[in-house]
């Protein structure tokens, strides 16, 4: 009796081995499916799209005409009155919105990762800026003489801003554990920048107008206009190679399901391209006789006109380029939020100067934030 139950007990003990190793077997044969199927439905295509908000940073000459100094001959101008300095309004636009997109292709069982993206930016604007006095009587000795007409200063500017970087570039992960993930990539970049501004400027820095008497200026009842034309466009592009190093760092979750991650990225090119300026200014003076001085109509007569057309300059250039970025995504299987901060400095791109060449940096920093999604 006693062998019987032993018996019974080693088969129940033998049963129970195989049923756990069964399920075992089942388990670890449904994880491995579940992996293979994972891989199987990694995304091989990203498509990325975004936009962006960018300070732009550049700096142009400003073309200042010889009248922007004058003051009234009775003295300084009153403050507030016809003091527009050519500065103000010619200063190049500061900030830009743009968007961007990007199409990556990751190869089944490989670490490479092939990608196209471009970014675009631009902005416009238009400024209006006008001061003038009520006629005030000046005095000329014990004479006091009455003003006709008020002093007065009016500026306008047009102005745009526009800028696409586009970039083709072939990468490997490296696999820096540390990073998480951290692909090398090198590849070819093309870059184009152009501004445009039209810009006036008239004044009238003495309601009476003036003559002079040797050095000395005599006011006089013949009011005087000056006035200011100015336009300038310039560009550049260019292309060259480009190198950049895009790391993944994980913060929390798990790339199954979810998962928070560290963004961050440098990247360098050398751009070999022409730059382009083309710069024309005018300046002008009119006098406005007294109708017992013969003018009748109170018409404008010029006094001169001097005219600059500056020849369009081109020429060959080498820009370097230096970039870098850092954020945070939330990632995960097939899909990508990203909110981030980018700049990107191009060194030596434009063409500033007024009349003679005068290379100047360009460069684009702001926030930008982006969604993906991915293509099995």
């Amino acid at each position: 009796m006693s062998e019987l139950v032993q018996n019974k007990y080693r088969v129940s003990i033998r049963l129970q081995l195989l049923t756990t190793a069964s399920v075992l077997a089942l388990v670890g044969t449904a994880v491995s499916s579940a992996q293979a199927d994972n891989i199987a439905n990694k995304p091989t295509v990203w498509i990325e799209l975004g936009g962006e908000f960018e300070q732009v940073a550049t700096d142009q000459e400003f073309f200042d005409p010889p009248f922007a100094s004058l003051e009234s001959v009775t003295g300084p101008l009153r403050a507030g009155v016809a003091q527009i300095s050519p500065g103000a309004f010619q200063r190049p636009l500061k900030e830009s919105f743009g968007a961007e997109g990007k199409a990556s292709f990751e190869p089944q069982d490989t670490d490479w990762v092939f990608s196209a993206g471009i970014r675009y930016g631009q902005s416009s604007g238009a400024k209006h800026l006008h001061e003038s006095s009520q006629p005030q009587p000046y005095h000329f000795f014990s004479i006091s003489l009455v003003r006709h007409y008020p002093e007065f200063s009016d500026a306008t500017a047009k102005k745009s801003e526009k800028h696409a970087i586009i970039d083709f570039q072939a990468g490997k992960d490296v696999g820096l554990g540390l990073f998480g993930s951290s692909v090398m990539n090198v590849g070819v970049r093309v870059a184009q920048f152009h501004t445009d501004l039209s810009t006036t400027l008239g004044r009238d820095p003495n309601n009476g107008g003036y003559k002079y008497l040797g050095t000395r200026a005599i006011p006089t009842q013949n009011a005087r206009d000056f006035r200011m034309e100015a336009r300038a466009t310039r560009n550049f592009h260019g292309i060259g190679p480009s190198l950049s190093w895009d790391a993944m760092t994980p913060l929390a979750g798990n790339a199954d399901n979810a998962e928070f991650i560290f963004d961050w990225g440098i990247n360098a090119a050398v751009l070999f391209g022409r730059q382009r300026a083309n710069i024309s200014h005018k300046t002008y003076e009119a006098s406005h006789p007294r109708p017992s001085q013969g003018n009748s109509s109170n018409l404008a007569v010029p006094v001169y006109t001097h005219a600059t057309p500056v020849p369009a300059r081109s020429r060959t250039v080498t820009v370097s380029n230096l970039g870098g970025m850092a954020g945070v995504s939330l990632k995960f299987p097939n899909a990508k939020v990203s909110f981030g901060y980018r700049a990107d400095f191009f060194f030596g791109a434009m063409d500033g100067g007024i009349d003679t060449a005068k290379k100047e940096n360009v460069g684009f920093y702001g926030p930008f934030a982006t969604i993906s999604i991915g293509v099995p």
